[in-house]
């Protein structure tokens, strides 16, 4: 590092004063790269706050989550929704900040022993950002968790103008859905906890995601952590519980977080009345952009074609991208990863 820019990993009590401020400035930031995120994940994973900074100013940064993988096998060096970087900053610099940023961790991951490093870029895709991460070293991983692709809704637009944007058929659900009487509600409340867990834990044993099942005890453990970062809801129709999902929010930005839907909900199109009113609570409280969480049309046709009704562009973020101390190391976790894909999120 030159000219006073250093790499490092930000003392937790700087962190926990600090971290989010730093996170706020990015344009790619999320929430996953919030300091809260890292107390949410604190258990399984050990976080660690790092970046490339220019006096207090940070260029490049990241949430790391850290584990030991089974048998002590090797370190997993785990980022979700970044790292974080800027194109340009004041000094005229293009992307040596993201650059320097990876030869930082991956130094950390060699002081580990054996060790993989995974990143998950959210930030859409760039050309001259990609070359730097494979001049780095990092590659595509055989097992991504994910296709990079999402949708993307612009929420200071007037309400009138996105649900005219919906397609037809995806508009005459939701009308269908108004006319069954769909109700919706927002909160945090333990009661409210109480109703979607059956919806989220149906879907997780339908689609064979046990990895991702939760306990009420977990919904408030998220809660109670995420705070105001996180909004729950559950919509019903006819005095039933049809679906229902969670949204993370962070400054201007939100992302769906947690969505599912019974045979109920279904029935009467309450996906779509769910959907629009989360968007209008949102373009209430002042987000401007609402991401959809990933779009899989081969793994996941269903839901790709519902979201596709949205009418929104899809976006390509820069996405997934691994180094590991050895080669045999990166098929060997590949491997892993893929069988244990879900516990990752």
């Amino acid at each position: 590092m030159v000219n006073g820019i250093r790499w490092e990993v930000v003392p937790p009590d700087a962190a926990a004063r600090d971290w989010d401020g730093f996170v706020s400035s990015f344009e790619d930031r999320h929430i996953r790269q919030s300091h809260a995120w890292g107390r949410l994940k604190t258990g399984v994973w050990t976080p660690a706050h790092a970046g490339v900074f220019n006096g207090p100013t940070p260029l490049a940064a990241a949430l790391i989550l850290e584990r030991r993988l089974p048998l002590g096998a090797a370190s997993l060096l785990w980022i979700n929704g970044g790292p974080m970087y800027r194109k340009r900053h004041a000094r005229g610099q293009d992307l040596s900040a993201l650059h320097d940023f990876l030869e930082g961790v991956k130094e950390r991951a060699r002081s580990r022993g054996r060790a993989i490093i995974r990143l998950n870029f959210d930030g859409a895709m760039d050309a001259e950002a990609q070359l730097v991460v494979r001049a780095a070293g990092f590659a595509r991983p055989l097992s991504p968790l994910g296709t990079g692709l999402t949708y993307r809704a612009d929420l200071t637009r007037p309400l009138e103008e996105i649900r005219t944007g919906f397609e037809k058929n995806w508009r005459n659900q939701l009308s269908r859905a108004e006319k069954a009487g769909a109700v919706i509600e927002f909160g945090r409340s333990p009661e409210l906890l109480r109703r979607y867990q059956p919806l989220h834990d149906a879907l997780c044993v339908r689609k064979g995601l046990h990895g991702q099942r939760l306990s009420v005890a977990d919904l408030e453990r998220m809660s109670d952590i995420l705070g105001e970062s996180i909004l729950f809801f559950v919509v019903s129709a006819g005095g039933e519980d049809g679906c229902g999902g969670a949204v993370w929010m962070l400054g201007d930005r939100a992302w769906f977080a947690l969505s599912s839907a019974n045979e109920h909900g279904l029935r009467h199109n309450l996906p779509n009345a769910m959907f629009w009113q989360v968007m209008k609570r949102l373009k209430e409280q002042g987000v401007g952009v609402f991401d959809f969480t990933g779009i899989d049309p081969a793994g996941n046709p269903g839901v790709f074609n519902f979201k596709r009704g949205l009418g929104l562009p899809p976006v390509e973020n820069l996405g997934e991208w691994q180094w590991a101390t050895s080669p045999w190391l990166a098929r060997a976790i590949d491997a892993a990863i893929f069988a244990r894909r879900d516990s990752l999120q």
